[in-house]
């Protein structure tokens, strides 16, 4: 008797999905257009992270033994 294996539906959801990742990352970085995009992308974020003020704090501070304020 031959059995017959049936792929679950988000089986193959998650490989169409990692096969158009793939497409998208090889047609981004083989284009010309594409790697400027992913300049401009790089570009900004790096503006964003150097242009924040302050990172939030922690909200382990208040068990840090040494922290006056905590006290």
């Amino acid at each position: 008797m031959i059995t017959v294996r049936t792929i679950p539906l988000h089986r193959s959801y998650q490989v169409s999905g990692i096969i158009a990742a793939i497409l998208l990352a090889l047609l981004l970085a083989g284009t010309a257009s594409g790697r400027t995009m992913l300049v401009w992308i790089y570009l900004q974020s790096t503006e964003t992270v150097t242009g924040a003020t302050q990172l939030p704090s922690s909200a382990l501070d208040r068990f840090d033994p040494t922290c006056p304020q905590c006290m």
